[in-house]
């Protein structure tokens, strides 16, 4: 294994189970990926809440999603603190509910060492939800204690799942056979998404995919009506406008009530929308690391008001994190190789999903295969989604392909058809 100069410690070990040590900051670490040990003790940029002084600030300007920040005006620090703040941190977590590895029997109560990529993966959705809560519900305040429910590890009494509308989810779970309901499952906990995984051949101890994840979200939002009025779609590579069309509007005849700023127009005909649309694009740029040619492209990303980051990893090991922004040729990223006890709603201390420290890396080792997240939430933003794609497409070396029509493809990546699934779960 190479020596990469992001990592101070890559060594080779016998034992695979996991392995935690505290950091500087007396948090729990935790190793385990394989037969490699790797601390992952990437240089820290900035800690929460403040710029850490130890070390070099960047010069140039730092993007953290769409927003640009100066490091060296107080000011701009502020508004980047202000903005991380509103960031939800999701690590691994232990001390949960065991669950059951279907082809082993084995008991896992913590997804140490397996359950980065699903970790990592619910970052980004609890980016998407703290969108769609401000927009829909136009929540100004507490955004975050009404996404984290939606995540956690633990069981949730019903009493205190009320307040956050999940009358829906409720009613599916009886009709599913759970007539006297005491405690839920969160929606998009990591115990749901197991079971779920289960369709793909996946359980607990095992590793998930980027690309079974977008899918396995899809179908717990429309088998429990958790968001009625949000599709989940995943793109391999093409991204195909008639396929989000089928899934998020619908097609209207000449009215003249209909203002045309509601209205999207698609090979002459007009539609509406009837859903938000959460999009995934997983994208391979290159064998191993991404080449340097599409470094733009990827930088470009952050420009788009609506993209969400992307979930993806470094090149020298099998991991993944969530990136969010970037500087010069360093992508920023939160790590969820962090062991914190898991908790449940009744605990007022959302610290272990806030308190986050960002860590750098260059983009030379970025892994080649990556997953991005998109979201719209009104035509407005539709309109300026689709306006960046085709901008992206005419890059000298794009992230991916953007058509209106869908791409028949050998070996494509078969889309999640809502009702079949759904009648069939």
């Amino acid at each position: 294994m190479e020596n990469n100069p992001d990592s101070t410690l890559i060594q080779k070990c016998i034992d695979i189970s996991c392995v935690e040590k505290k950091d500087e900051n007396n948090r729990i670490f935790t190793f385990g990926f394989g037969t490699t040990l790797a601390s992952f003790k990437d240089d820290l940029i900035y800690n929460y809440f403040r710029f850490n002084s130890k070390l070099d600030m960047p010069r140039s300007p730092i993007h953290l999603y769409n927003k640009i920040y100066n490091s060296s005006n107080p000011q701009e620090v502020q508004k980047f603190n202000e903005k991380l703040s509103k960031m939800i941190y999701v690590s691994y977590r232990s001390k949960f509910k065991p669950q059951i590895n279907i082809k082993n029997n084995k008991t896992f109560t913590s997804d140490c060492g397996w359950g980065c990529m699903i970790r990592s993966s619910q970052m980004i959705l609890c980016r998407a939800l703290y969108k769609i809560f401000k927009y829909n519900y136009k929540l100004h305040e507490n955004i975050i204690d009404h996404v984290i429910p939606f995540i956690m590890d633990r069981n949730l009494d019903i009493v205190k799942y009320k307040y956050l509308g999940m009358d829906s989810y409720i009613e599916k779970l009886k009709e599913y056979g759970k007539k006297d309901i005491i405690e839920i499952d969160p929606p998009f906990s990591i115990h749901k998404i197991i079971i779920l995984g289960e369709k793909f051949g996946r359980t607990s101890g095992e590793w998930f995919s980027d690309f079974e994840l977008p899918k396995i979200y899809n179908m717990i939002n429309i088998t429990f009506d958790i968001i009625p009025n949000l599709s989940i779609i995943h793109f391999n590579s093409f991204i195909e406008l008639e396929i989000i069309m089928e899934r998020c509007f619908k097609e209207i005849a000449s009215n003249k009530n209909t203002k045309n700023d509601k209205i999207f127009n698609f090979e002459g005909k007009n539609y509406i929308m009837e859903k938000m649309g959460f999009i995934f694009v997983s994208v391979r740029l290159g064998l191993d690391n991404v080449s340097s040619d599409y470094f733009p492209s990827i930088k470009k990303l952050f420009s788009c008001k609506e993209c969400l980051g992307f979930i993806g990893g470094k090149n020298w090991t099998n991991s993944a994190s969530y990136f969010f922004g970037f500087y010069d040729d360093f992508l920023i990223y939160l790590d969820p190789h962090f062991n914190n006890k898991s908790i449940d709603i009744s605990n007022k201390n959302n610290a272990s999903y806030t308190n986050k420290t960002i860590y750098k890396l260059d983009l030379k080792t970025l892994k080649a295969g990556f997953t991005i997240g998109f979201l719209f939430r009104n035509i407005k933003e539709f309109n300026e989604l689709v306006n960046f794609f085709k901008e992206q497409t005419k890059e000298e070396y794009p992230c991916f392909s953007f058509t209106e029509k869908k791409v028949e493809m050998e070996f494509k990546d078969d889309q999640f058809n809502e009702k079949s699934e759904k009648d069939d779960f």
